[in-house]
């Protein structure tokens, strides 16, 4: 009977670690959504260290690979580009692992990019409804251009 409590608190010891580990609990990528509040529609490429992602509608939600390193975010819409970027956080539970699991867990972790966390939403500055509104105003010019010629032809 003690044997079975012995090796039952020896497995306790070995897996409670495990079981506040970033990277078996978060995992080593993660989901956000990047949206462009005053230009929707617009196309965006994400990069880190660890990959580049791409979004060709707005707003939109895409996995990345978690690391230390920022995110930058280039979104453009029919030409104009705007560029920003995000810097990644410790995760919590990071530092969780590290006093119950240890160097090897908080190791493990830091190296798999599973310490660290970007914002679940980021919003980028994107501006395009100044374009659209010139857009509509060549239109309507053109309109008025097209009837003026329809007069004069009706005139003459």
């Amino acid at each position: 009977m003690e044997t079975k409590k012995l090796i039952i608190s020896i497995l306790v010891l070995i897996l409670f670690p495990l079981i506040s580990c970033a990277s078996i609990t978060k995992g080593s990528t993660q989901i956000i959504t990047v949206e462009t509040p005053n230009c929707p529609g617009a196309s965006c490429k994400i990069t880190n260290e660890k990959g580049t992602y791409y979004i060709s509608n707005t707003p939109a939600t895409i996995v990345v690979n978690r690391s230390k390193s920022q995110l930058r975010i280039n979104c453009s819409y029919e030409g104009k580009s705007i560029s920003m970027s995000d810097e990644s956080n410790i995760e919590g539970m990071a530092f969780g692992n590290i006093l119950i699991g240890g160097i090897i867990g908080g190791g493990v972790d830091f190296a798999t990019g599973a310490a660290y966390e970007y914002p679940q939403v980021i919003s980028h500055p994107l501006i395009c409804q100044n374009l659209k509104k010139e857009e509509s105003e060549i239109e309507n010019l053109q309109k008025q251009i097209d009837e003026l010629k329809q007069r004069k032809k009706f005139e003459e």
